[in-house]
Parts: C-alpha cells; structure tokens; sequence
C-alpha cells in the first residue's frame, strides 16, 4: 500500500484517526474515545494511549461500557475470551 500523499490543497482538513466503539459500534474521533488493553490477562484503561498490544475503544459513557459487558466484546476485540474484565471501569474524569 503506497503512504498517503498531501493533496496539496491549502484548505484540506488534517487526518483525524477514528476508532469504532466496541459497545454501541458507532465510530468516533481517538481523541473521544477511551482505550482499554490487556495487562496480562486483566483489563485495564490505557490512560495515556502508550501501552503496547490491541486496544479496545469505548465512549466514556456507562451505557457503552456495560453493552460491551454484555455483550462480551473486551475478550473479541482483545483477542483474549478469558480476559478478567474487573479492571474495566470508568477512568476518573
């Protein structure tokens, strides 16, 4: 796949990376979203976006968090079903 080229157009908008939810599925700017990684087998938010390995994206809102719960989409996203997923809360604001 061949990088991107600038397009040369002074009023062209920057890149903006977009991460889908993995509770309610919408997408959504990085800079929105918070993302969860796995600590060994733990669970737990990457409050800096530096950790290494697959991150799962979430809004900042209980309702998403508790779809994902439900519907066990922290073991899918992170390549890990048996993943303890205690540490996923909120972060403090």
């Amino acid at each position: 796949m061949k990088p991107r080229q600038p397009s040369g157009d002074p009023g062209a908008l920057p890149h903006v990376p977009v991460r889908t939810c993995v509770g309610c599925r919408s997408k959504a700017s990085r800079s929105v979203l918070v993302r969860y990684v796995l600590e060994g087998d733990r669970v737990v938010v990457d409050e800096n976006g530096s950790k290494p390995g697959r991150g799962a994206w979430l809004h900042p809102d209980s309702d998403c968090i508790a779809l994902a719960l439900r519907r066990r989409q922290f073991g899918r996203a992170l390549r890990s079903p048996g993943a303890d997923v205690s540490g996923a809360v909120l972060p403090d604001a």
